[in-house]
């Protein structure tokens, strides 16, 4: 009888454990899945869609998907764009965008490559709104 109840009280022991393993691997998943917050520094002035982001230093919200929507916090209104994520082999040293001419004298911000970062967000035209 003495080993039965020992063995059941192991058994909780074990259940408990276990149950805190998985709380933890859940706690770790949702904190990996918290979007990145960062500076980035804009050298030319740029369109979102209809917004302009000029020239300057903004707040930049981006999720750990490789694909969705980012933020960039301009005073207080937001920015949103559609984006694709492409892994790069290195991190960047410096923020980085590559830019398309409109033709008629404005740009298009075409991708973002936020310093630090080993990944580019390559910006889609359509799905752009602000808050």
């Amino acid at each position: 009888m003495f080993n039965y109840s020992r063995n059941k009280v192991g058994r909780g022991a074990l259940t408990v454990a276990l149950a805190m393993v998985a709380a933890l691997v859940f706690s770790v998943i949702a904190l990996a899945q918290q979007p990145v917050e960062q500076k980035v520094s804009f050298y030319l002035d740029g369109k979102i869609g209809a917004e302009v982001v000029k020239k300057g230093t903004y707040t930049v919200v981006i999720p750990e998907a490789d694909q969705g929507s980012f933020e960039i916090k301009v005073g207080k209104k937001i920015i949103t764009a559609q984006f694709t994520k492409r892994q790069n082999k290195e991190e960047a040293e410096a923020d980085k965008m590559t830019y398309r001419d409109n033709g008629d004298g404005t740009r298009v911000i075409a991708s973002i490559t936020p310093r630090g970062r080993k990944f580019t967000l390559l910006l889609q035209d359509s799905g752009v709104a602000s808050k």
